[in-house]
């Protein structure tokens, strides 16, 4: 169930949500694979230089990175032209090298995949009594979960990126605002709670402003530069106030 009322005000539900269901599911694919490969390539290393030797393979692979760095050009580029076309004005002539660039400062710093991995691994190790075992612990780790949760982020993180820059551009011709909307079941977070119940359309807030959620200051639904525990499956999305 949606809290907000009319439809138009929040575009991203116009045709936009089934699509990205769909990228969803593609990309969840392809980065259980990558995935997949990953945990194969530690396995084979340990069999190959015993356990102590692990952690000098775990880091993020290439593929993983790639298919990523591709997922928000491609997620990008697609609610570029839809919002351009929906509410007037050109597609960004500069929207690929946009989207690497969010893509690149989103992973500046500390690496979540390579973190997230060594938390595992070091949790197989621990929880495992041979090589033997370990090692057929790692090769047939289930990586569907983690990959969804990869996919819906890291994806969910380019559409509201894009969409934000997009608007910028459309308020340009016509003054809009922004407002929090938020998906009204037992999943949501507190905090997105309270913005979705703060952040109204009767207190929209400019689109260069910064919703405060929780003590982070975030320009969209998973502004990648808020906590983890703020963007990670977050579900929640933008409205928007046309001023008349």
């Amino acid at each position: 169930m949606y809290l907000k009322q009319g439809l138009g005000d929040i575009p991203f539900l116009l045709n936009t949500e089934a699509r990205m269901r769909k990228y969803i599911e593609e990309y969840t694919l392809e980065l259980e694979a990558n995935l997949d490969q990953t945990y194969s390539d530690i396995a084979l290393f340990i069999a190959l230089n015993g356990v102590d030797a692990a952690w000098q393979l775990v880091n993020t692979p290439n593929e993983l990175k790639d298919t990523l760095r591709y997922g928000y050009i491609e997620i990008g580029s697609y609610i570029d032209d839809r919002y351009s076309n929906k509410y007037g004005g050109e597609s960004n002539p500069f929207i690929e090298t946009l989207m690497v660039s969010i893509f690149l400062n989103r992973f500046l710093g500390k690496d979540l995949f390579i973190e997230t991995t060594n938390n595992t691994i070091k949790t197989i190790i621990n929880n495992s009594i041979s090589t033997e075992e370990i090692l057929d612990q790692i090769r047939k780790h289930n990586n569907k979960r983690r990959a969804k949760v990869i996919a819906s982020t890291e994806l969910g993180i380019a559409q509201a990126s894009a969409e934000l820059e997009a608007m910028k551009r459309i308020a340009m011709l016509k003054p809009t605002k922004k407002y929090w909307v938020g998906v009204l079941d037992d999943r949501i977070r507190d905090s997105h709670f309270e913005a979705t119940n703060f952040y109204v359309k009767s207190n929209a807030i400019e689109l260069d402003a910064y919703f405060n959620v929780n003590g982070s200051q975030m320009l969209h639904p998973r502004d990648y530069t808020a906590p983890p525990s703020e963007i990670v499956n977050c579900r929640c999305y933008l409205g928007y106030s046309f001023e008349k």
